[in-house]
């Protein structure tokens, strides 16, 4: 019998700058601060930001209120 499988779910720059209602611009450079903690690259260097659900949450619940 074999192991299940993980899922991991995670979005895109787009799908989160919809969400969040911001530039995508801004949610990458948010992935490269490490603002969005937890985003990851799926590879090497011009692959593509990984955004996990819990990164989300912790930005929405540290960013600064304007």
């Amino acid at each position: 019998m074999s192991a299940p499988v993980m899922v991991r779910k995670a979005f895109t720059p787009d799908q989160v700058a919809e969400m969040l209602q911001e530039p995508v611009r801004s949610i990458k450079i948010h992935c490269r601060t490490q603002a969005l903690k937890g985003a990851y690259k799926t590879g090497g260097k011009t692959s593509p930001w990984r955004i996990p659900p819990g990164a989300i949450d912790h930005y929405q619940r540290t960013r600064r209120r304007e």
